[in-house]
């Protein structure tokens, strides 16, 4: 890499690289339109300008992850229960009380109930005789919530699923306890498809870059790889005089860059002339 590859220099171990295909895409295009084999130059040059320029990086992160969230949420699923008059009126008047929906207090009721089901098996069997549901309530509930309260509801018999949903709204009505605490940290979760990286590479990294970037992810309460993809994002974004920068990162030194970077700009004004 340095003795059989003069201009080159040593840059560490490989580390390896994750990213969904697009953003690999466009780097591939960036790097390629800089000259061969720039691929690694590209990603530290973009982590070298994070860690000198960590401005926002926390901003950025948290915005990252609430895009994220959004794009892999999986939709609610809708559920219709029938109550009796009395118990739908007051269902609605806690809602309107705390300011939030009936599927978001739903989703309380069922949060709390699946953490700490306790006897729930007579309290359903006894839904399932009772009278008087003429009001029909549709919620909107998390898929693997529905999931686990079918099964659960489902050791006991056939089609009960609705009735342990009285169960735990039920629960919820005569006990609320921290309704608001619980509208802020658990009404608004949803069920997140995992974060897919496809493209892979491998990116060769010194000591001191990797630990510049490790310091900055204790700093700021991420990882290497997520800082990683910020990096990237931002070079994407603003790529500024990344050619140079670029260049600079993988010729060695003083002396032999003048050269190596005269080389570069007759083969890029090659590259750039159009064929007779």
């Amino acid at each position: 890499m340095t003795e059989s590859r003069p201009g080159r220099i040593p840059v560490g171990d490989p580390i390896a690289l994750r990213f969904d295909p697009e953003t690999k895409h466009r780097l591939d295009e960036l790097a390629e339109g800089i000259g061969p084999r720039r691929f690694g130059a590209l990603i530290r040059v973009a982590c070298r300008r994070l860690v000198t320029q960590p401005k926002a990086v926390r901003t950025r992160l948290e915005e990252a992850r609430r895009l994220s969230a959004v794009r892999r949420s999986i939709p609610l699923v809708m559920l219709t229960l029938k109550l009796e008059p009395d118990t739908a009126r007051k269902f609605t008047a806690v809602a309107v009380e705390h300011d939030t929906t009936i599927s978001a207090l739903m989703r309380i009721a069922v949060h709390r109930f699946l953490e700490t089901p306790g006897r729930y098996k007579h309290p359903m069997l006894r839904e399932t005789g009772r009278t008087g549901l003429s009001e029909k309530v549709e919620v909107m509930v998390n898929p693997s919530s529905k999931h686990r309260i079918w099964r659960l509801a489902g050791r006991h018999g056939d089609k009960l699923g609705t009735a342990l949903l009285r169960v735990a709204l039920r629960r919820l009505l005569d006990e609320p306890g921290d309704l608001m605490g619980d509208l802020e940290a658990i009404a608004p979760l949803r069920d997140l498809r995992s974060e897919v990286y496809s493209a892979r590479v491998n990116v060769h990294f010194g000591a001191p870059l990797r630990d510049r970037l490790d310091g900055l992810a204790a700093r700021v309460g991420s990882d290497r790889a997520e800082l990683m993809r910020l990096a990237a994002q931002r070079v994407l974004e603003a790529p500024g005089m990344i050619e140079h920068s670029v260049n600079r990162e993988i010729f060695r030194s003083e002396k032999n860059g003048a050269p190596l970077l005269a080389r570069h700009a007759r083969r890029q004004a090659r590259r750039r002339t159009p064929p007779d």
